[in-house]
């Protein structure tokens, strides 16, 4: 690390077409910072090189993920068929003279992407020629992968499990370059991971929902979850987060809400929600996902975008932490099993939660930069 110096520093890439890239990268950068190791900040270099553009392509990726998901699922199948590397037709040569721009200015010692068009874009910039950095891509998604990840760099690739491991195997990415870190959740979480583990289930249990579907399976869901809480023998709770879906969401959640439920349009406190709460629902983003293993909190699926997020849902079920529940009318039976025999079943997803969970990747990954 002493080599790294306020003119050799680590450049952090991301973009804004989902959130589990923001946050990867986000929290890359905040254990950089705990180290101490100079770097760029979380950069959304297509943004700066085209921001009308990528304004433009953001709310249309969010428009359609949300409102039309068979669309999407299409587009991310004819992705996952297309070139974006050395041998193929240069689509968008501004963004690619623009990345070159950006690594001979800055001249970087180590780039981290957590979004996978960059390492196609280094690859057309230095073809097969060796790297005047070390590249290392951040895999946000478990199983199914897209092929857009592939580049044919001599850069490293970081994932999150072996599933993912064996995709870049097959692809011809030699083992020695591919790394299983789990996904890098915020160092927060760090603080929380020596909590206790309940022998039983809490009297007063805590459902935190973190709404993104469809406004009318939202409320739908709100439905089920204040019938749950009036018939439930236990002393249910609930928080809703409405994050960047309050715009959207706003209107809806507080008429359909009781007095009791507690609304958060915005936080920035994730980690300590997730470790005070015993039951999270919500879309299996791939932060979101993580996250949840993270803090030991067994997660039902309510929604996830095809293609990009179905393997993330089957990561935390198969681990025997999360439920996929994508109908609010099997909502109510869902957690109603997870509660019965005094609670057994969610006893089991907590623990499950806890072995799976990696809260020190993002640290990992601020030293493997350093290496």
């Amino acid at each position: 690390m002493d080599s790294f110096e306020k003119d050799n520093f680590v450049s952090v890439l991301t973009a804004s077409f989902g959130d589990g890239h923001n946050t990867a990268a986000k929290n890359i950068v905040t254990a950089l910072n705990d180290l101490k190791i100079p770097n760029s900040g979380a950069l959304d270099l297509l943004n700066t090189i085209h921001p009308s553009i990528m304004q433009c392509l953001t709310k249309g990726y969010r428009f359609i993920t949300t409102r039309y998901p068979s669309i999407w699922k299409q587009l991310y199948r004819i992705a996952d068929n297309i070139s974006f590397g050395d041998e193929s037709f240069d689509l968008m040569p501004t963004v690619t003279r623009g990345t070159a721009a950006y690594l001979q200015k800055t001249k970087p010692k180590t780039v981290i992407s957590t979004y996978p068009l960059y390492g196609n874009l280094i690859e057309r910039i230095f073809g097969s020629q060796p790297l005047p950095f070390k590249l290392i891509t951040m895999v946000t998604d478990s199983k199914s992968i897209n092929r857009a990840w592939l580049n044919k760099t001599s850069g490293n690739f970081l994932v999150l499990d072996q599933i993912s491991a064996d995709f870049f195997l097959e692809n011809g990415i030699p083992e020695k370059r591919i790394h299983i870190t789990g996904f890098p959740v915020s160092p927060l979480f760090e603080n929380y991971s020596s909590n206790p583990m309940e022998r039983k289930t809490p009297t007063q249990f805590k459902i935190l929902y973190t709404p993104s579907a469809k406004t009318k399976h939202v409320k739908k869901t709100l439905k089920a979850l204040h019938k749950i809480k009036k018939d439930s023998a236990y002393n249910i709770s609930l928080t809703i987060v409405l994050g960047r879906h309050a715009q959207r969401l706003r209107s809806s959640v507080n008429t359909e809400a009781d007095n009791e439920t507690r609304i958060i349009e915005w936080t920035n406190n994730m980690p300590e929600l997730l470790n005070k709460h015993h039951l999270v629902i919500g879309k299996a983003g791939g932060a979101s996902v993580q996250e949840a293993l993270a803090s030991s909190c067994p997660m039902i699926i309510d929604s996830m975008i095809p293609g990009q997020e179905e393997g993330n849902a089957e990561l935390i079920a198969n681990y025997g932490a999360g439920l996929i529940t994508t109908n609010p009318e099997n909502l109510e039976v869902t957690i109603q099993n997870i509660l019965k025999e005094n609670g057994a079943k969610w006893l089991s997803m907590r623990k499950a939660a806890k072995k799976n969970g990696h809260v020190k990747t993002a640290h990992k990954v601020a030293k493997i930069a350093t290496l």
